[in-house]
């Protein structure tokens, strides 16, 4: 389990570096790959990390803190 501040960090260095749909694309191609391959242990920090890029694109992240199992 990755922490949230961590998950925020990657997240914006993610979008800084290589764009939001860049990022979006990496985070989404993360998802499928843990379900693909069974990972359910990281499956939320990738849905937390694809939603957390989500909200950068759209110019409002939210401060509040993400549940992440």
């Amino acid at each position: 389990m990755i922490s949230t501040q961590d998950l925020h960090a990657t997240a914006q260095l993610l979008v800084a570096r290589h764009g939001a749909r860049k990022a979006l694309d990496f985070a989404v191609d993360g998802l499928e790959a843990m379900i693909r391959s069974g990972q359910k242990a990281l499956i939320p920090d990738w849905t937390a990390l694809q939603a957390m890029i989500t909200d950068m694109a759209d110019g409002h992240l939210r401060e509040k803190e993400i549940t992440v199992h």
